[in-house]
């Protein structure tokens, strides 16, 4: 039980951080038993023991989903403070320093959470291990998005030397032009996205009008055995063509 405890703290934490949430897990526990007493209460009002019950798994599968929704939302803000790093680098290299005290001076200077990203790459030249050595790490730590790119330029710079602030300068560029077209792909998909979450959201909606409104409704859906059944179907269906929508949104995107 213990076991099972930590490894879902864990794994709690690590969605957490994803979705650039810096909260201990003693409050992210406390956040979602908030969400679900707010869910069983309202269940409760409505339709008893079997409402309470649902309410509560409902609002907090909704809040566990808006946490995985969110999950690329620190490494947008990192890849977004990337160019500044880049730049901060490729000064300190104008002004005579060495590629790596020129590093570790950018990585003292950056923002969270890119510098949570870079504080090990500082610490690792500070304990004199060769430049390219510590970028090549850095790449294959992470092998996706602006990251590696900027990684694998920084690596090819301690290697090949030459021009390194006008390399850098330019890998700098690229990764702004990346993420002004990437901003701009979000904004012009965000109507469709809101779209689909809103006729995703409008049975939920009703139902909930529906058996605040009258006894009748609620107590036919969460009392008795075809209303139960009638209401996990929906609820199932609903489930169903949200996932639905959002991989056409996504294929579109």
């Amino acid at each position: 039980m213990a076991w099972l405890a930590t490894q879902a703290t864990h794994r709690l934490q690590t969605m957490a951080e994803a979705a650039d949430l810096n909260l201990p897990p003693a409050r992210l526990w406390q956040g979602l038993a908030a969400v679900a007493l707010l869910g069983a209460g309202y269940g409760a009002l409505q339709a008893g023991l079997v409402g309470a019950l649902l309410g509560a798994v409902v609002l907090e599968t909704a809040a566990v989903a808006a946490l995985w929704g969110n999950r690329h939302r620190r490494d947008q803000k990192i890849e977004a403070q990337l160019p500044g790093f880049l730049e901060a680098i490729a000064r300190g290299l104008r002004t005579g320093l060495q590629l790596g005290p020129a590093t570790v001076e950018a990585a003292a200077t950056s923002p969270a959470p890119l510098a949570t990203e870079v504080a090990p790459l500082a610490t690792d030249l500070q304990q004199g291990l060769r430049n390219s050595d510590v970028f090549e790490r850095w790449a294959r730590r992470r092998p996706e998005g602006g990251t590696q790119l900027a990684a694998a330029a920084i690596s090819f710079a301690a290697s090949a030397g030459g021009a390194r602030a006008r390399a850098i300068d330019a890998v700098a560029t690229t990764l702004r032009d990346r993420i002004a077209l990437e901003a701009e792909t979000r904004s012009l998909t965000s109507q469709a996205k809101a779209s689909a979450w809103l006729i995703a959201l409008l049975p939920v909606g009703f139902l909930t009008v529906s058996a605040s409104a009258g006894e009748r409704a609620g107590s036919f859906l969460f009392t008795t055995r075809i209303g139960l059944i009638i209401l996990l179907l929906g609820l199932g269906l609903d489930a169903i063509g949200a996932f639905w929508m959002r991989r056409i949104v996504c294929t579109e995107v």
